[in-house]
């Protein structure tokens, strides 16, 4: 049992990590462990747009597992530009993570390489949740994080190009909610 309890209070840390989106109330920067809960129940909702091929619940383990090296290596915003040497960070985490923890900590880690190369439709299914769900924060708060920022339109439809192929649908919405949000001055214009 002490090895359990260890890793969970390891686990509980993500709760201290705060990432740039705000909580739809305005009311602080949400922490990456609500938003890894928030992206697990999107994955159930988006399940009927995935399609059938789709492992719905192998889909939500990676949505819990994926920002688990964040305990280590921090949050940094997607619109960063020292997101580059982001990757050996996390994993370095993760490596120690898994050395020190036995069972499941192997499986966080395999979960988070997964999602990392973004070859199963699980992984691509799970990055479409994850870049919808900061956007639809920033359409609710106004554009919050994008105006602290200085987010512009070609930098949030850049960013989230990666759910044009996988939900077209989903791609086109956020494009015009995308020119909406420049007209009322949430993005800027460029």
């Amino acid at each position: 049992m002490r090895e359990i309890q260890k890793l969970l209070m390891e686990l509980d840390r993500l709760k201290s990590v705060y990432r740039r989106s705000y909580l739809s109330d305005r009311s602080r920067n949400e922490n990456s462990a609500e938003h890894s809960w928030h992206l697990a129940v999107a994955l159930l909702v988006l399940n009927n747009a995935m399609g059938p091929d789709i492992d719905v619940d192998h889909a939500v383990r990676i949505a819990l597992a994926h920002d688990i090296c964040e305990i280590g290596a921090g949050d940094i915003s997607v619109y960063d530009t020292g997101r580059a040497g982001r990757a050996s960070a996390e994993a370095a985490y993760l490596s120690e993570f898994a050395s020190s923890f036995s069972g499941y900590a192997l499986e966080i880690e395999r979960l988070w390489k997964e999602y990392e190369k973004q070859e199963t439709p699980e992984s691509r299914w799970v990055k479409i949740a994850d870049r919808l769900l900061p956007f639809l924060m920033n359409i609710a708060t106004e554009g919050k994080a994008w105006k602290e920022q200085g987010i512009s339109r070609s930098q949030v439809l850049g960013i989230n190009n990666v759910i044009e192929e996988e939900a077209p649908a989903v791609y086109r919405w956020m494009k015009e909610e995308v020119d909406r949000a420049v007209g009322l001055g949430w993005l800027e214009d460029g």
